[in-house]
């Protein structure tokens, strides 16, 4: 189990916002000349999960909050997806999605990015639906790109 931002991409399949490019683009090198992060080593890690023989899953986190949990997060294979549109995971829930990925070995060798569940409630009605149901009393219901959460 690795986690990282939205800004690692698996298959370059991702679609970002021009607020996440810019961000990478200028924050990037700032983070690194300030010692605060390196993103190179990010994507150098990611890269090396992605190849690797062992069962792995990579969660690409949005932007974090403080907050009580609104339940699972949802998530897409892909940034860009309009499920993600939100941008925003609250903390408590991002550790309820690595806790119920742990379970899932549907997310086994997948990246899903995740975002918060409250946009997707909205979109739900909108696509055909298959259940998958983690032992933590959290379902997930998966569409042809997203996923909606619901807690029982």
């Amino acid at each position: 189990m690795f986690s990282c931002g939205w800004h690692i991409t698996r298959d370059g399949q991702d679609v970002y916002s021009w607020k996440l490019k810019a961000l990478v683009k200028i924050g990037g090198p700032l983070a690194r000349l300030a010692r605060f992060a390196d993103l190179n080593d990010q994507v150098e890690a990611c890269n090396r999960v992605f190849a690797s023989d062992t069962r792995w899953t990579v969660v690409r986190g949005s932007d974090l909050e403080e907050g009580e949990s609104q339940g699972l997060p949802v998530w897409s294979r892909h940034v860009g997806d309009p499920i993600l549109e939100s941008n925003i995971t609250r903390r408590v829930d991002f550790a309820l999605f690595m806790v119920a990925a742990l379970e899932n070995d549907e997310l086994i060798h997948e990246a899903p990015a995740i975002g918060d569940r409250q946009p997707a409630v909205a979109l739900g009605a909108r696509a055909r639906r298959q259940r998958l149901t983690f032992s933590s009393n959290a379902t997930i219901y998966m569409t042809s790109a997203p996923l909606r959460a619901t807690k029982r």
